[in-house]
């Protein structure tokens, strides 16, 4: 299946990127992204997905990151959260796996092709001590991985900083001034500027969400064309970045850029169709899980 994305230059020359549709109402664009489903593929062939997170008080949001790389794709997502929410994790969605030992946390991750840490992370314990094996695993590793970093990660990242050129960087604002150590006025002054200092410092691809928002590669800037402010709802966040470890999952690896780009104008497309059919005020990012699985299934390109 092939689904594409129009790339532009404004005049500034950013890269403003949208989906576009022609007459007949399909997709009309410049940059393909592929998903090689076929009859022969089973539910590891893009490797399995170890979504971690979920501290004490947060269990929605590694529930809605699970939900939502499912509904975009990932064929094999196991939850790695604190015991009392393990228990009770699957009642809210039985197609994800759970676990919550650490005891053999080293040679289990070393298992999983995808990674997003950090939904529903938090600065107590079970976070810190999340926070320092994964930093002793990625530095272990001598090839980049699919790894997506959010949410209450990026708070504890911000306290003991290191850069890895292999991760997706999804701050919001907030986050931002915390990783940059300033205020967030700082941020909101020139967007364009601290999506630049982010990547320099910590490397990697860098999202930063808002308004319009932000790609930071190493080499190249790029704005979403899509979003509202209806998106500004709790678990908004953490769906992205479900769909994104999925969508990067599930891409042509030599062009990650392509992937990150198209999850993130899929996930804002979704959110302005729901605002265009019932509104903006209660846009909840379930209701964009689904969406986004609708868009994915309608969108192709024969």
């Amino acid at each position: 299946m092939k689904y594409q994305i129009f790339i532009k230059k404004d005049i500034s020359h950013e890269n403003i990127f949208s989906f576009t549709l022609t007459p007949e109402k399909k997709i009309s664009q410049n940059l393909f992204f592929n998903i090689p489903f076929d009859q022969n593929t089973y539910k590891k062939s893009f490797g399995k997905t170890l979504i971690i997170g979920g501290a004490s008080g947060y269990l929605g949001a590694a529930i809605i990151s699970g939900k939502s790389a499912l509904y975009s794709g990932s064929r094999y997502v196991e939850v790695m959260t604190t015991k009392p929410h393990s228990m009770v994790l699957s009642m809210h969605q039985p197609e994800l796996i759970t676990s919550y030992k650490m005891s053999d946390f080293q040679k289990k991750i070393i298992s999983y092709k995808n990674l997003l840490i950090g939904p529903g992370m938090s600065n107590d314990d079970w976070s810190k001590k999340i926070f320092i094996k994964i930093k002793k695993y990625l530095r272990s590793q001598s090839t980049k991985i699919n790894c997506v970093i959010d949410g209450g990660f990026l708070s504890i990242l911000s306290k003991d900083p290191y850069k890895y050129d292999g991760w997706i960087m999804t701050p919001h604002i907030g986050e931002a001034a915390q990783l940059l150590k300033k205020k967030s006025s700082y941020i909101e002054a020139d967007r364009s500027k601290a999506a630049k200092e982010l990547q320099e410092k910590y490397g990697g691809i860098i999202v930063l969400k808002g308004p319009k928002t932000i790609i930071q590669t190493k080499e190249n800037s790029y704005i979403c064309n899509h979003g509202n402010q209806g998106m500004g709802t709790a678990g908004m966040g953490d769906c992205l970045a479900g769909t994104v470890l999925s969508l990067i999952t599930l891409a042509n690896k030599s062009d990650r850029t392509t992937s990150v780009l198209f999850a993130i104008g899929i996930h804002s497309l979704a959110a302005d169709i729901i605002k265009k059919e019932t509104g903006d005020i209660g846009l909840l990012a379930s209701q964009v899980i689904i969406k986004i699985n609708k868009l994915l299934n309608e969108i192709k390109v024969k």
